[in-house]
């Protein structure tokens, strides 16, 4: 929605994490006025009144909501809870920030959704973009908030979206977008996983140039003749759903794998720093998604290649005593722990759990009978876990996460990797999945030190 179609209307932003900050700042420079609604002590709620000159109240409350023309929702507040739905009866546009920005934008957008590795892709993305001597901000779900990154004036904005973001926009618009993948995540704020998957297919409607996995059916666009394909497959010669072959693709070349271009041999890609073949799609994907942009390969393939990920996502801490120590903390689902699983070096000491959000950890046995000689439980769901995976490996209860890392330090042998991986969310026992990282590679620094 256009800043001019906002003029004279009641607005309400709901929830006032990082999200709904960077609204209230945007509206502020626009000159709208605004309330506030976001579940706080009073105190706080005096304090952000104050800064912003707007009322705000510390409860979400239905009457109040359908007494606003538009409802600003912050992507943590489900658009299930009871006010919400009460407000979209009453007929009350509820929106969310990258509505707002979709309609601000000046630039062109890459946009990027998925289960797991969107911040890696995005990264990935500015990362070469920048290399190649293109001003790219990585934003929304990453980095900046969305709004707050039209201060930047880039060439290009590459945007993470999740589901919740997708869920509240309705005018993006971008040049290159993608699914990555969908797996089980988030299934307590959704109907099933088609439901799920559906909602991120929705960052396809309006772009220009769409990317899909070919290996993974759930991120496909219903008109699968305007969209470009990307698979870890080298095998197949068909694999599109359109019976074409795939562009993006593995190809053997001189004893070794190749990033391709349909036939075109790009780059070994024993050259990418990041190791698992889960980022030899990414950087397929990025490739993909870049493509509009007519950067010739040659000014970004250096950038590409030296990449190294980001914190917390199979983040190298230490090696100790023939140990090598990773932090994912980021790997907050199921998919996203079997892949970090399956690209560790060596057998694996897994520290996993948290808040389960009803997801299904059978998927993890395969790998973990496999690769994983001792399983470290954590968190609200670990015996949920244990009972889901019983038999697939030793299991070990931790209290907390130091204690965890001393189970581990105990139990691990020269060539063994330890790996925190948790599948879970966080929110049981940290501020976020960062604040989990930060804590596990202090414990990692301390036991070790000990």
């Amino acid at each position: 929605m256009h800043p001019r179609n906002l003029q004279g209307k009641r607005l309400l932003i709901v929830g006032f994490g990082l999200t709904g900050a960077s609204v209230a700042r945007y509206l502020a420079r626009q000159e709208l006025p605004f309330d506030i609604a976001d579940e706080c002590d009073l105190t706080v709620a005096e304090e952000r009144a104050a800064t912003f000159n707007c009322q705000v109240f510390a409860k979400f409350d239905a009457e109040l909501f359908k007494r606003y023309e538009v409802l600003i929702l912050s992507p943590g507040v489900p658009r299930s809870t009871p006010a919400v739905v009460a407000a979209l009866a009453a007929n009350v546009d509820v929106i969310g920030d990258i509505e707002l920005f979709a309609n601000a934008v000046q630039a062109p957008v890459i946009a990027v959704t998925g289960s797991n590795g969107k911040s890696t892709v995005v990264s990935w993305i500015s990362h070469v973009l920048q290399a190649a001597g293109l001003d790219a901000v990585a934003c929304g779900n990453i980095g900046l908030p969305a709004l707050d990154s039209l201060q930047q004036g880039a060439d290009v904005f590459v945007l993470e979206l999740s589901s919740y973001q997708l869920e509240s926009t309705r005018s993006l618009k971008p040049l290159s977008a993608v699914v990555l993948n969908v797996s089980d995540d988030h299934l307590d704020r959704y109907d099933s996983i088609d439901h799920y998957a559906a909602i991120k297919r929705q960052v396809y409607n309006g772009a220009t140039h769409c990317v899909a996995n070919g290996d993974d059916d759930r991120t496909w666009p219903a008109s699968v003749g305007e969209c470009e394909y990307f698979t870890v497959n080298c095998e197949s010669e068909v694999l599109r759903p359109d019976g074409q072959q795939t562009r993006w693709r593995r190809m053997h070349k001189d004893r070794e794998l190749w990033l391709s271009d349909q036939h075109l041999a790009l780059m070994p890609e024993g050259r990418l720093s990041l190791p698992g073949v889960h980022n030899v799609g990414n950087a397929l994907a990025v490739l993909a998604l870049i493509e509009p942009l007519s950067v010739s390969f040659d000014a970004l393939s250096e950038a590409l290649a030296a990449f190294s990920g980001l914190p917390h996502r199979s983040e190298f801490l230490a090696e100790h005593n023939g140990v090598r120590w990773y932090n994912d903390s980021k790997g907050t689902n199921v998919d996203a722990c079997n892949k970090a699983v399956t690209a560790m070096p060596g057998p694996v000491l897994l520290i996993a759990g948290g808040i389960s959000k009803a997801a299904d950890f059978a998927p993890l046995r395969p790998v973990i009978e496999q690769r994983v000689k001792l399983l470290v439980l954590i968190g609200q769901d670990r015996a949920l876990i244990a009972d889901q995976l019983h038999g697939a490996a030793p299991v070990v209860m931790a209290d907390d996460l130091r204690s965890a890392v001393q189970h581990c330090k105990v139990h691990a042998e020269p060539g063994d990797v330890v790996l925190l991986s948790p599948a879970c969310s966080s929110f049981d026992m940290f501020r976020n999945f960062e604040d989990r990282g930060e804590q596990f590679t202090q414990a990692v620094a301390e036991v070790l030190a000990a």
